[in-house]
């Protein structure tokens, strides 16, 4: 009987700068009190809402545009198509007083539309369904002199973003101003892109997002929706609002494409991987570009390799916006349940292979910590088990770069002793703004309690987007310049009043002290002084020795249960390892890692985008029919704050959704003795896999855990 791993949360105790820290806006959330933009609504503003195609792909035969202008309370409606590429294009737009008017207002268009043929999918692409091509002569005698050769297909689905919060934005006047409250992850990027359509300079703009309920990639842009509702701002001169519905949400406002992957290689007996082609096609909808998979992803050795096979392939439906860690999910299902397959034709310990086929160091040491939590020595042998319920563990890998970009971060000190940090980016829910106030207060020495955050307003000082894990490793050494600067100020007049070195003196806790001798409270040198002291500290984007070494590497381990009368599969356990540089607050920084994990097993197990094969329509634009992830079906999640004695900030948001579904396909794997090669892992597609014959092996299995006590 397999143990559960144990829990050491407390793994990660004195890891980050705040450790014990909360998130500021906690309570706010907690209560209802926080104010995203789609909480702005105004009384007399008016309601905007896009006329949308309801099928695949359809031509418009007639709309009632007089009837709809008769509507009470609607006062304008702008038709600029007559065709729909998918479900859910647009080709105009209805205002509104009221959201009953606009709702009122499109049923009286009483469009009627002609359906017209479509695509649903990259198998309906004559390429995609080709043969495999033939790979160059050096890869050919790679594979041909292999001792094996295996060829597999996978795939996985479109997945939606499922934001909490929908895209879109409202727009107030104020003066010759327009204040724009919007649900974006990046303030500036709006407000350079807002004008064009209320008809203003920038300097005329003013882009508040003080809180957004995620984004996952999708809101870097304003959208449809967003250029309908400058131009209803422009036309009307008054308060727009206008914001996705749920179903919208799900039909045009991007995805992460779905994927094909063909596969063809040759091996040795030991695993050794000599050669490999791989043909990838990226399901992009009406989109020509934005389908890539990042496979193979460069931590394994795989020999002799063809050049990237890649092709994008069109089909009516909406196209893909950049979605957490974008093409790295897909690329790493293929890439991590091939290498447990070939473990298994060769009868070898997949982790065993994987120390093989990875250079990194630090995943080798990751690889031994996963192992020990999860209880990798409970794992059976792959297709050994019999009986209903069967328990699997499997392993999946990731690596993230270190992106930059450029930041400024301003800190004022109050002569009460108050310190305000001030940051235009955004925090799209991943605690920017409580990793801001704790590395200030660390890097100054006073309490948490002393600090507070303005944050995503373009009149604050200048940041970059929520997107590549850039933000908080950009922002922070702007945060440290600045903090470094105020504390540099602050004692500087108490050395100068007390006659004292300023070099000599530190802050603990709020007291400025020399040496073990306490000088003066931080409060009282402030109240010395006769107006607030405000530094700027910039950050200029470039790698240095200190900001910039080394990738955010990560190893996740899975332990499932696997019910073999119904197919259903319960993902038990998920140990997160994530190498992250410096954690600024530890509750945060498992909070990202865990997301990452709940976003993973949610790709894994559900979510998947349904278009009708013969209408094109979308089936499950809804939270009934497009499940995600609930609370009985998360697993208990271990994440681990992997420090290595690292000094700078790493990205952190993206990496840990990369190998959760790969680690849970190869568990899933490892308890059936069948690899379920296409996402979700659906109970028809597991029940399917077992009533095929058990994986191949080719290689009689070898001595249990040999690889592992014989690895160098």
């Amino acid at each position: 009987m397999s143990q559960p791993p144990r829990d050491l949360r407390a793994i990660n105790a004195g890891q980050s700068v705040a450790d014990h820290a909360t998130r500021l806006d906690g309570l706010e959330k907690a209560t209802g009190a926080a104010r995203y933009g789609r909480d702005q609504i105004k009384k007399d503003m008016l309601w905007v809402r896009l006329i949308r195609c309801p099928w695949g792909r359809a031509s418009l035969d007639s709309l009632d545009r007089d009837a709809a202008l008769a509507t009470p309370g609607v006062v304008e409606v702008v038709v600029s198509g007559d065709a729909g590429e998918y479900h859910g294009d647009s080709i105009g737009y209805v205002v509104a007083r009221n959201r009953r008017a606009l709702e009122r207002g499109l049923q009286a268009l009483d469009a009627t539309w002609t359906r017209l043929d479509c695509k649903t999918g990259i198998l309906d692409d004559e390429k995609a369904r080709a043969p495999m091509g033939d790979p160059s002569a050096e890869t050919a005698k790679a594979i041909d002199d292999a001792a094996f050769t295996f060829e597999a297909t996978y795939s996985t689905p479109v997945q939606t973003h499922s934001s909490l919060e929908t895209h879109g934005l409202m727009i107030e006047p104020d003066g010759e101003n327009s204040i724009v409250h919007a649900s974006t992850q990046g303030t500036f990027v709006v407000a350079d892109q807002i004008g064009r359509f209320l008809g203003k300079p920038r300097s005329k703009i003013i882009i508040d997002c003080e809180h957004v309920g995620g984004g996952f990639g999708s809101k870097f842009q304003i959208g449809k929706e967003g250029a309908a509702g400058g131009l209803a701002a422009k036309t009307s001169g008054e308060a727009v609002y206008s914001f996705c519905d749920r179903e919208e949400e799900h039909l045009d406002t991007g995805n992460r494409p779905s994927l094909l992957c063909k596969v063809r290689l040759g091996h040795d007996a030991d695993g050794t991987i000599r050669g490999a082609r791989f043909e990838t096609f990226g399901g992009t909808g009406v989109s020509r570009r934005g389908g890539g998979a990042r496979v193979p992803s460069g931590r394994f050795e795989f020999g002799t390799l063809d050049s990237p096979n890649h092709q994008d392939i069109q089909f009516n439906a909406g196209g893909p916006r950049a979605m957490r860690a974008p093409g790295c999910p897909q690329g790493a299902f293929v890439e991590e349940l091939l290498i447990d397959e070939i473990a298994h034709r060769c009868g070898l310990d997949p982790l065993a292979l994987r120390r093989r086929l990875d250079d990194s160091e630090r995943r080798q040491r990751m690889y031994d910590v996963a192992a020990d939590l999860i209880g990798w020595e409970n794992r059976a042998d792959t297709g050994s088990q019999t009986g209903t319920m069967r328990t699997g563990y499997g392993i999946g890998t990731c690596h993230w770069g270190k992106g930059r970009a450029p930041a400024k971060i301003e800190v004022v000190v109050h002569p009460d002793g108050h310190l305000e940090v001030r940051t235009g980016t955004q925090d799209i829910g991943t605690g920017q703004r409580t990793a801001m106030a704790a590395l200030v207060a660390a890097r100054i020495g006073v309490p948490l309690a002393n600090i507070s955050v303005a944050i995503g307003n373009s009149m604050l000082p200048a940041g970059p987007a929520s997107g590549g894990s850039v933000c908080t490793p950009s922002t922070a050494p702007a945060a440290m310049a600045a903090a470094d600067l105020a504390r540099e100020r602050i004692l500087a007049g108490v050395a100068e009043r007390e006659k004292l070195d300023a070099d000599r003196l530190t802050i603990d806790d709020g007291v400025i002290m020399e040496g073990g001798r306490k000088v003066i409270r931080w409060e009282d040198a402030c109240r010395r002084l006769s107006e607030p002291v405000s530094v700027t500290g910039e950050f200029d984007g470039q790698a240095s020795a200190h900001w910039g070494e080394g990738s955010s590497e990560g190893v996740q381990a899975a332990r499932v249960e696997v019910d073999c009368e119904t197919g259903q599969i319960f993902v038990r356990d998920v140990i997160a390892i994530q190498s992250c540089g410096l954690p600024l607050v530890r509750k945060t920084a498992e909070s990202q890692i865990m997301g990452g994990v709940i976003q993973g097993t949610s790709y894994a197990l559900f979510e998947e985008q349904v278009l009708d094969p013969g209408t094109g329509a979308v089936l499950n634009a809804n939270f009934e029919n497009y499940k995600i992830l609930g609370s009985e079906d998360c697993p208990r999640i271990v994440p681990v704050l992997w420090r290595d004695d690292q000094t700078g900030v790493r990205a952190l948001g993206e990496p840990p959704v990369v190998p959760t579904a790969a680690a849970i396909a190869n568990a899933v794997f490892n308890a059936i003795g069948r690899p379920v090669r296409d996402l979700p892992l659906r109970p028809d597609r597991v029940l399917a896999a077992l009533a095929e014959p058990m994986a191949e092996r080719v290689v009689a299995a070898a001595p249990r855990n040999a690889d592992l006590e014989n690895r160098a």
